[in-house]
């Protein structure tokens, strides 16, 4: 299964007091064959997120998500499209999971996200809180 990782789950997976429990869940989902995936997207909003961080760290958490992840999608005037014409129910980072093919979307918020019908959504906020 492709499964795609948003910024909210890689920031959680990085600086959040439940990122032992989440890293769990995706070895869980490793051994299951499931593969990850992000967008250069959900680098740049992580990144945003965590502030102003040295340029070594950087390059750290770059090379994790790398090696984490099979692929690093850009963001495309498709994807943008997509989440144009489904703005009420699908945001950037899920129309670019939907444009890839994913099949799986793995968030980290604490407000519900609806799952769409080619997408569904699994929030690790419920399971590790």
């Amino acid at each position: 299964m492709k499964v795609y990782l948003t910024s909210s789950l890689l920031l959680s997976l990085l600086s959040s007091s439940r990122k032992q429990k989440i890293q769990k869940l995706l070895l869980e989902a490793l051994d299951s064959h499931q593969r990850f995936f992000t967008s250069s997207l959900s680098i740049y909003i992580l990144f945003q997120q965590l502030g102003d961080i040295e340029v070594t760290k950087k390059t750290q958490i770059l090379g994790f998500l790398e090696d984490l992840t099979d692929t690093i999608f850009e963001l495309d005037t498709e994807s943008l499209r997509t989440q144009i014409l489904m703005s009420e129910t699908c945001d950037l980072e899920m129309a670019i999971a939907l444009k890839e093919g994913m099949e799986e979307v793995f968030v980290d918020l604490e407000r519900e996200i609806n799952s769409l019908p080619l997408l569904v959504v699994r929030n690790f906020f419920g399971e590790t809180k």
